[in-house]
């Protein structure tokens, strides 16, 4: 029998399989990022010719030893992480305290964020299915953004694309040196709360600088009229080792994007999934 929550107690909206699915997704997600910081730290040490995006980066880890298994676990968390995008958009367990006009902005938020990782997971089946072909990631991104601009007011929406991507990259600055990073998340039960907001400072910048590059080159593209000059995360990375001192940059850029992904990782173990429904408590957002 189902022990009903006491008087003034909060039930957990959540069920274990959706904790599960929660925390399975953040790593899975962290671990994306891992991979391209990695493949960009190999390139800034010339091991390898250019840095890799998502899709190269997923191509890449399939060619290891056990990449096939590997990349069906992190296709699986993918999609974990996908779920848990749609969980907190249409079912809202750790917003329903803000106000309305910021609620809806933050589930629209994840609704783009679970469409957009819904691609990584698309790209990971691609892959493990041997569809994937072998175009260069920075072609690939001209090709979609060529077809976006032949449609009707296709221009304008390749710049409103590159504006929301420079927003975000903003927004990641504006993480990494507030307490904002660490919403949700309850370090003070670590002694190394001070290494780990450290490195997600450092992670948060490098993220906001690499989204910032892919936004400009989107509007560069719109307002030039010339898809060629777009560019995606790949394209960005291999931008920066171009820039005189190009190997340190695209080696520190890419070390920060390592050092994001641990921290997401690290900090899972302190991560409170469900805020509080009701407006008490907040001292863990």
């Amino acid at each position: 029998m189902t022990e009903r929550p006491k008087s003034g107690q909060l039930r957990d909206p959540l069920a274990p399989w959706e904790r599960f699915v929660g925390h399975a997704g953040y790593v899975a997600e962290a671990l994306v990022y891992v991979l391209i910081g990695g493949f960009g730290v190999l390139a800034a040490l010339r091991i390898q010719p250019q840095p890799n995006g998502s899709r190269g980066a997923l191509t890449r880890l399939s060619s290891a030893p056990f990449g096939k298994a590997l990349l069906v676990l992190l296709a699986l968390g993918l999609a974990a992480f996908v779920l848990w995008q749609l969980l907190l958009a249409f079912r809202d367990p750790e917003h329903q305290g803000d106000r309305a006009p910021r609620r809806l902005i933050v589930q629209i938020g994840h609704i783009l964020n679970g469409v957009l990782h819904s691609v990584l997971v698309g790209q990971a089946l691609w892959i493990l299915f041997g569809l994937a072909t072998r175009d260069d990631e920075k072609q690939s991104q001209v090709t979609w953004t060529a077809r976006a601009m032949a449609l009707p007011g296709g221009r304008a929406a390749v710049a409103m694309v590159g504006i929301g991507i420079m927003l975000f990259a903003l927004w990641q600055l504006y993480r990494a040196f507030s307490d904002d990073k660490n919403k949700r998340v309850d370090l003070s039960r670590s002694r190394f709360r001070i290494a780990i907001s450290a490195l997600g400072v450092y992670g948060l910048t490098a993220r906001g600088v690499l989204f910032g590059v892919v936004g400009l080159y989107l509007l560069n593209a719109a307002w030039h009229r010339e898809p060629r000059y777009s560019s995606g995360i790949a394209g960005a990375l291999s931008a920066l080792k171009q820039q005189p001192y190009g190997e340190w940059l695209l080696g520190i850029v890419s070390i920060g994007l390592v050092s994001y992904g641990f921290y997401q990782i690290i900090k899972e173990r302190y991560r409170r999934l469900v805020g509080d429904a009701h407006g008490t408590s907040r001292a863990a957002r």
